[in-house]
């Protein structure tokens, strides 16, 4: 698959001007916008072109943003494709399709897809702490109390901590934090719905796209009970998680 003339289009109501892929050597190619993207008024937009074609969603939308950065990324992202298209390898412009397709264009399946992530605060796995192994309780006190602690003060709601098999959120707090996740814009309830469904947490979720967590201390926190069952092993096979980089303090891994 070449993709040698890749771009990204900055579309706005009176110009337009394209922005060349870093890696690609080739001279700019100018395109133009189609017809009936001419009277958009909202500034500042960008789309993805291969070729003088406009990359679309699966339902057939103009795939477009409004950051330049995430742009250029998703362009990085269809630039390192090779021979065979691999979904995999295009996360960001999936969360983008996802955005357009899925929450912009539908109302009521946004409410019912805020509505099922709702559901993972009543087995959310932040909140079933063990008292036991020791190594388990270490690692949920540095990984998950932290983001239990940013929660209550942030939003000012309870989050009930048990070590039962069943445990159900208080109504008040799920209704607080409802009304935190329905004012996500699409793409940034995109990002925490893969973020949830990943970590099988709202809570680290909710942290990794409000930015108080980074990426790393995200991930490490969705992985404390599976390195904590595979501590002997100090390293998880294929995970590439080692012990010693889980027990460093969040203050060291910044």
């Amino acid at each position: 698959m070449n993709f040698s003339r890749l771009s990204v289009i900055l579309r706005n109501s009176s110009n337009v001007s394209t922005i060349r892929s870093p890696k690609i050597q080739t001279s700019l190619l100018h395109v133009g916008i189609p017809r009936e993207s001419q009277n958009v008024t909202k500034n500042n937009t960008y789309q993805i072109a291969l070729d003088k074609h406009t990359l679309k969603t699966p339902a057939g939308a103009p795939l477009i943003t409004s950051n330049k950065h995430l742009a250029a990324l998703i362009a990085g992202e269809w630039e390192s494709q090779k021979t065979l298209l691999k979904q995999h390898s295009l996360p960001l412009t999936s969360l983008v399709a996802r955005s357009i397709d899925t929450f912009e264009k539908n109302p009521s399946e946004r409410q019912e897809v805020i509505t099922r992530l709702l559901r993972y605060l009543d087995t959310d796995t932040v909140c079933y702490q063990e008292i036991y192994p020791d190594i388990l309780v270490i690692l949920q006190r540095q990984y998950w109390d932290p983001i239990v602690d940013w929660v209550k003060k942030c939003y000012g709601v309870d989050i009930k901590i048990t070590n039962n098999i069943i445990g159900i959120q208080p109504p008040e707090t799920k209704d607080r934090l409802k009304a935190v996740v329905e004012r996500f814009d699409d793409l940034k309830l995109s990002a925490f719905e893969r973020a949830t469904m990943i970590s099988k947490s709202f809570l680290i979720g909710l942290g990794l796209v409000e930015r108080k967590l980074t990426v790393e201390e995200a991930f490490k926190a969705s992985q404390v009970e599976i390195i904590s069952q595979t501590m002997h092993w100090g390293e998880i096979e294929d995970g590439c998680i080692k012990r010693d980089s889980l027990l460093t303090p969040h203050s060291e891994t910044k």
